[in-house]
């Protein structure tokens, strides 16, 4: 490894302390490889919490080093994601695959950005945004002003050349138009999103996209509050109309009831073995991990998304649309915050995740065949299962009620077929 390097300081939002240097990344960009290391000064605060638990506890002695070419996951996990990447490469003016993963990380701070992490060129100035283009802060999205973010996501969605990009800049106010973009950047997801602020606190705006066959901000909140009567653990939402489409509106719960920033990881990082080209485990082995890593009460909760998942066609259950809170003595489950059908139609249906003994099928015989995992007898999996599968029976009347349409709800049958009559 060559001795000469980039170097980024990894801040962490600690409670009522605000940002504080955690740890130095250094990036060698001639060998593709990053170094993760601690702080002295922050591993010997009395409220320090480790940056990721599971691959880089307090007591590492030595830098951790990166696979070649690939970021840390609980940096990953801080960083843009496909929609996310779409925008930086339109701010930036430049194709993001030809960014560094480092260049992705830290292109533009927010004080809202998604977690407790944020990242700048020095322990004294604090966190700051690193592209030239960035100019300063990002921030979140102003209630009033979600009619025109609406507007410029369905015109970036929409996009298939530079020019385009280079008309809409002409037309929207510069201000204007990187608000509406800039404060998606830490937000993971393929969907258009923006972070707003609404009256009762902060919110992850999703948008309909270009080619959706149905209205699919109604029916993931349908599907949310189907889930939270299925005694899932959910994060609040709610839908606003525009003249662009219907907004769905995900309370952030990364963000205490005072407005503080709360660190998390994802599944990815709580699984270490797996990556995000290979083969992302089962439900069983997050249950698992979870209770090594302090959370005692996780197995049942993922239990309930798994049956709930396979129910429904959630496909889309991949180990970064599950999270745990990080605090210097354990881990704990985060509120699920992204569960809608999948808007393909299949003959069958599998999860992102293993699921049972018949690995990813997503059916009821498969997901109450292996319990023991999640702290569960056989007997007590089959009445919590039977408790969601009676609930999930009302499922039509309640999409009604959540205002999705007919037309949709009779699409939706074939996602509900492996629901037992």
């Amino acid at each position: 490894m060559t001795s000469d390097g980039r170097g980024i300081v990894v801040f962490i939002w600690l409670p009522e302390k605000g940002y504080v240097p955690a740890a130095l990344l250094t990036e060698h960009r001639p060998d593709r490889l990053c170094t993760l290391g601690y702080g002295q000064r922050y591993i010997r605060r009395p409220d320090a919490v480790p940056l990721d638990p599971v691959s880089f506890p307090l007591v590492m002695a030595t830098p951790a080093t990166s696979r070649r070419g690939e970021m840390f996951s609980v940096l990953r996990d801080a960083a843009p994601d496909r929609w996310g990447r779409k925008i930086l490469s339109l701010l930036a003016g430049r194709h993001a695959v030809t960014l560094t993963e480092t260049d992705i990380l830290t292109a533009a701070h927010s004080a809202n950005r998604i977690g407790a992490l944020a990242f700048g060129e020095s322990a004294s100035e604090g966190p700051k945004s690193m592209a030239l283009w960035a100019g300063g802060s990002v921030y979140s999205v102003p209630r009033d002003d979600i009619e025109q973010v609406a507007y410029v996501v369905a015109k970036v969605d929409g996009l298939d050349d530079d020019a385009d990009l280079d008309e809409l800049r002409r037309a929207l106010p510069e201000e204007a138009f990187m608000q509406a973009l800039a404060s998606s950047l830490s937000v993971g997801g393929g969907r258009p999103k923006a972070l707003v602020e609404m009256d009762d606190g902060a919110y992850i705006a999703k948008f309909s996209r270009r080619g959706d066959p149905w209205n699919e901000p109604r029916i993931e909140h349908a599907t949310m509050t189907l889930a939270a009567r299925c005694g899932i653990s959910v994060a609040g939402t709610r839908v606003l109309e525009t003249a662009y489409g219907s907004v769905l509106l995900v309370k952030r719960f990364d963000r205490t009831d005072a407005g503080e920033p709360r660190h998390f990881i994802s599944g990815f990082t709580l699984h270490a073995a797996i990556s995000e080209e290979g083969m992302w485990g089962g439900y069983q082995d997050l249950a698992q991990l979870a209770r090594q890593h302090g959370d005692a009460f996780s197995g049942q909760e993922l239990f309930r998304r798994m049956v709930f998942n396979a129910l429904c066609a959630n496909i889309d259950d991949h180990p970064r649309n599950h999270a745990w809170f990080v605090t210097r003595t354990g881990i704990a489950i985060t509120p699920v915050y992204d569960v809608v059908p999948t808007q393909a139609r299949f003959r069958k249906y599998e999860l992102a995740l293993a699921c049972g003994h018949r690995g990813r099928e997503a059916t009821l015989t498969n997901v109450l065949s292996w319990p023991e995992p999640f702290g569960l007898r056989k007997d007590e999996a089959e009445d919590i299962g039977m408790g969601i599968v009676k609930v999930m029976r009302g499922w039509r009347e309640h999409y009604a009620a959540c205002g999705v349409a007919e037309r949709d709800i009779r699409e939706l049958e074939h996602r509900f077929a492996q629901l037992p009559g």
